[in-house]
Formats: structure tokens, sequence, C-alpha cells
């Protein structure tokens, strides 16, 4: 994509709001062809069962090709749109593929994981098997089924699964572990399926020269008119007229609009030594909104620390999202004097026990940014969520009783698909079954449409879920962005992937909740604020968190106990302090803790 390759590939890059053109019926035309054909595209590369082998490039390429081909053939579109479905295609079911295999292992790895919220009776949850299976397996069962997956790894399993599937009885299972684990198989299938592009999606296009009519001069013509309106922090507007939907039909006209605000914006983190240039555009396609956005590219920065005096410390956390403190250093930062940040939990401990920091580094502010409502509003979430995926796991076991109950009064296998055309009752069924054959028929795809409505409407809660993070997450990033460039600052915080609250803590509030605050919250978090502090050229270090909320930076004294809840109690002399803002201002100081003799001598 033209985001990512090419001769700017090393650069950093983000994405400027370049207007919202007017939603035409070319436009409308032009995305309906793109979501067909991107879908046609999909299901003529996914593999069809979890258990088939996952295509490498090649292979996608030489299936999807011969789509692309034949329709091209067919004429149905122009061949630059049938290219850029085909792209969009193939990312996305090879992420998917790898997706629901990685699902398969993960739920046959974790097979004993009992949920922390009990079913109706008391029983508990297995939640990585059907809800029904709780009930059915027992113990025994299930630590057998625990101890198989313990000995195979991922490869293994896949290839387990496969015989499954093929009807063999591989590991000794019985009857009861098989049919659990064909249960299990069949929910992962169901969950990732070919994805789709429905009319509520938005497809995002990358514009090359051949989406547009005049092809190089006049991609060239658009940015530069628009990026000579970024170099100066002005309004600027160009057109352009992109491919037809169909082989030499007219242009889609397009206007290029960069606003006054986002060209101040943007020209705010000018930098003559590291210039900005616009690189390419992506046209965003929505229901009834369409957004174009331009490619920006910079060179990175190369980390100069040796005029910086002050450094900005976080501490990232749950109840305070982050907690900020700036630190003023004694001098200007000498880099060769900068400890290895790659330590190990048993490195990190000798190193912050057997050094200290002292009054040498002042604190000079310090701020906290609450996440409470954002925590309260996500529980509100998992709740609904929580609700809803009941409902369906017990509308799917109605759904698979139904189905069964269907096949045995046709005289099928119990497994086969119910197909939706008008049944035709088999010969010597009497008049009552027939009839309630019927009625089964038709409750049995009422449901599966209850279920597909409940599914949307849980996809729903998962999108807001998104936009939240994503709102709260760009506000915390901007504050930490702009404490570092008044300060001129080093930013340090930890290395950390994600957080959860322990089962055994009163604030826990659920897998569910965990799962949607961890599900990409730091990596989100991280990578927003991160690439705000590059674009921007602030330097920026990353420690271990191993013990940084449980040292006492004063006398390299490591023990947890020092911290409860969110006072951090000094074992040493009882000094207090907020235990987050305390965390922060360790993380502050870490690369400037000093071995205990030398800050012994330094304060005589």
């Amino acid at each position: 994509m033209a985001y990512g390759k090419g001769k700017t590939k090393d650069m950093l890059k983000r994405m400027a709001d370049l207007g919202r053109p007017v939603m035409s019926d070319n436009l409308s035309e032009l995305r309906s062809r793109c979501l067909d054909i991107t879908g046609q595209m999909a299901k003529a590369g996914f593999s069809t069962h979890v258990t088939d082998p996952v295509p490498n490039g090649k292979d996608l390429d030489a299936t999807m090709l011969r789509m692309q081909r034949d329709l091209i053939k067919a004429s149905v579109m122009n061949v630059v749109w049938i290219e850029k479905c085909r792209l969009l295609a193939k990312s996305a079911i090879t992420e998917q593929m790898k997706r629901r295999q990685r699902n398969l292992f993960g739920r046959f790895r974790h097979i004993d994981t009992i949920g922390d919220r009990k079913l109706p009776d008391g029983t508990a949850r297995l939640i990585n098997l059907p809800e029904e299976w709780s009930y059915r397996l027992g113990a025994d069962d299930v630590a057998e089924l625990k101890q198989l997956a313990e000995t195979m790894d991922f490869h293994e399993v896949i290839d387990f699964f496969g015989r499954l599937h093929a009807g063999e009885t591989p590991g000794n299972l019985t009857d009861m572990q098989r049919d659990a684990l064909l249960a299990l198989m069949s929910q992962v299938q169901e969950r990732f399926q070919c994805p789709e592009w429905g009319q509520e999606a938005v497809i995002q296009l990358h514009l090359d020269y051949r989406c547009i009519k005049g092809t190089k001069q006049a991609l060239s013509s658009a940015l530069e008119a628009i990026g000579s309106g970024l170099g100066q922090g002005r309004p600027a507007a160009h057109h352009i007229a992109l491919a037809s939907h169909t082989a030499r039909g007219a242009g889609i006209s397009l206007e290029i609009r960069l606003a006054p605000g986002t060209a101040q914006s943007i020209h705010e983190h000018h930098d003559p030594d590291r210039p900005y240039r616009l690189t390419g555009l992506a046209l965003e396609l929505g229901p009834e909104v369409a957004q174009l956005r331009g490619i920006l590219a910079r060179p990175k920065v190369t980390m100069d620390l040796s005029e910086i005096t002050h450094v900005v410390a976080e501490d990232f956390g749950l109840v305070d999202t982050s907690s900020l403190v700036v630190l003023e250093l004694p001098g200007s930062i000498d880099p060769e004097t900068l400890p290895s940040v790659n330590k190990t939990k048993t490195q990190a401990e000798k190193h912050l026990s057997n050094n200290v920091s002292g009054e040498e580094i002042r604190l000079v502010e310090s701020l906290q940014l609450s996440g409470r409502n954002f925590l309260v509003r996500i529980n509100e979430m998992a709740g609904a969520v929580d609700q809803l995926r009941s409902e369906i796991d017990r509308s799917y076991n109605r759904l698979d009783r139904i189905r069964q109950e269907i096949n045995r009064l046709l005289g099928r296998d119990l497994r086969e698909m119910v197909e939706e055309a008008v049944l035709t009752a088999p010969r010597g069924l009497n008049a009552a079954d027939v009839d309630r054959l019927l009625r089964m028929h038709g409750r049995f795809f009422r449901l599966l449409g209850g279920i597909g409505k409940m599914k949307a409407r849980r996809r729903s809660i998962y999108r807001s879920l998104a936009g939240l993070k994503k709102s709260w997450f760009g506000y915390v990033a901007n504050i930490r962005m702009r404490l570092a460039s008044k300060y001129r600052a080093l930013v340090v915080s930890e290395k950390l992937d994600y957080q959860v609250i322990p089962t055994d803590k009163t604030s826990y509030k659920g897998r569910t909740f965990n799962r949607m605050i961890n599900n990409g919250a730091r990596a989100q978090y991280t990578s927003r604020a991160d690439n705000k502090l590059d674009w921007r050229g602030i330097p920026q270090i990353k420690i271990p968190a191993f013990y940084t909320s449980s040292t006492d930076w004063r006398n390299g004294h490591v023990d947890k106990a020092q911290r409860r809840g969110e006072v951090f109690t000094a074992a040493a002399d009882g000094a207090r302090w907020h235990a987050d803002l305390h965390a922060a201002e360790m993380i502050g100081r870490w690369l400037f803790l000093r071995p205990r003799n030398t800050a012994a001598q330094a304060a005589a």
C-alpha cells in the first residue's frame, strides 16, 4: 500500500485531513462495486476450514490473480480498482486465517479456564467451550484434555484438530472428549468466518497515479499544490478526477481542500532540519460520507540528549490513566553515562537496590489524568457485552437442538446444515410431524436472524469502545507531548504491554472488563503517544517496569509492601507519596541513579 512502501518506507508517516468531498452518485457506485469485488476476492482466497493451512503470499496471489483476471475479462469494473480490492481482501483474509488458528490453539491450551461469573445454577463456566459443555464435561475430562494440550506445540495442535475434523479420534480420546473438542472447533469456525464488507463498512483506497485521470502528472500537481499549503501553514484547494469505476468511463470529480485549522496545526510541527512532505492520498468511502486524507512523511530524528536538562516521566495506570512528573536535572545529559535499559527482572532489582537518587534532581511539576469516568463507561459496555454473549450462547444451543431435530425428521446426519429453501417433507412422514418440521424450520431461521441482530449490537458496542479509547488516549497523549515540548525534555516511560486487575482485587470487574480495557489499550496508547513524540522530534527512552512502583529511590529499598493502594509509604522513615506519582518520579530518576557511595560523598 502507498502508506508504507516505496522511497518513504523508512520515514515517519501520519495522515492529514484533506476534507470531505461530496458523496456523489459516482463515488457511491465506486464504493458499492468495491465492496462487492472485495467480498468476492476474499471468498476466493479464504480457506474453508480452520485446520486448513494458511496459504503463503505466492499461493494466495495465484488464486486471487485468477479471480482478478476473470473479473477484468467480465468488465465488471476498472482494472485499477479491481487490483485495489484484491490487495484489501488479501491482507484482511490473511490476518483472519491466522487469528482463527491462534484462537483455536489458545482455547485448547487454556481449555480449563473458568469464568469469573458462574452459570445460573452455580456451575463454573468453562469459557473456552460452548456453554453446554460446562455441564457435560467432568473435572477429570478437563484435566486430561489440558494435559494433552500442553504436550503439543502450535503446528501439532492444528494437525490434531485436522484429524478430528477428518473423522479420526487421535490421542485416545473418549467419545465425550472428542465431541467437546469438535464443539470447540465448531465455535472457532463460526466466530472466524470469511471477512465481509457490509453496507455499513468504510473502505479505504490508497490513490496511486493509476487511480487518477492524467496519471503521474495529475497526481504530482495535486501533491505539490496541497503540499505547498501545508509547508506555509495556509489553506489550499485542488481539483482532481478519479478514474471511473468502469473502463474508459468519465472521471469522478473530487475536490481536495486543506482547511486553515489543519494547515496551521500541522505547520506548528515544522522543523527545517526535518521537513515533511505530502507523499500520497487516501480516500475513505463510508455509507454516507467520503473522507480524503493526505499521507505526510518526514525523516526520523537522530536522538541528541546533550542539551537536555529536563525529564518528563510517566506512569501509565488504570484508575489514573497517566501520572506525569517533570524533573530538572543538575546538568545536561551525558549519553555515555546512561545505564542499559535491557535488563531482566533480577538485573533491574539489583540496579534499583545498589543505586540511589537525591536532591540533585528536582521535582518541577506533576499532574494526574484520572480515568475513573473512562473506566465506568467501559464497565457499562463490558456488562452489555456479557449479557449479549450469554444470550448468543443460549441461542446457539437452541439452534443446535432444533437443527438436530430437523435432520432427524428428514432422516439425515444430525450435524448437517439446514437449508433456507422451503423443505420438502420425506415420504412416510405423518401430517403432525410434517407440520412440526415446517414450524421448526421457520423457527430455526427466525432464531438465526435474532442471533445476527445480537451480534450486530455487540459489534456496535465494540466500535463505541474503540472510539472511546481513541478519544481518551489521544487526549492523554497530547498532554504528555505538550509537557515535553514546554520543557524541551526527554520522555521516560515503562516497557509495558498491558495491565490487568487481578481477580483477588476489590476493583476486579470481570474477565470481559479486563479484555476490553486491555485489548489493544496499552498498545493503542503507546503507539499514539510515541508517534506524536517521534513526529515532533522529542527523544524518548523506555525502561524496565520491574519494581518501579515499590522502590524508595532515596535509599534503594525495594519492597512491594511499601505500596498499598494509592499510597506509597517508605519503610525507612514513613514518608508518604501518592503511589502513582511516586512511581512516575522513580521512572524519571531510573536513568540517573548513582551508586550509594558516590551519592553519599556528593551529599557530604
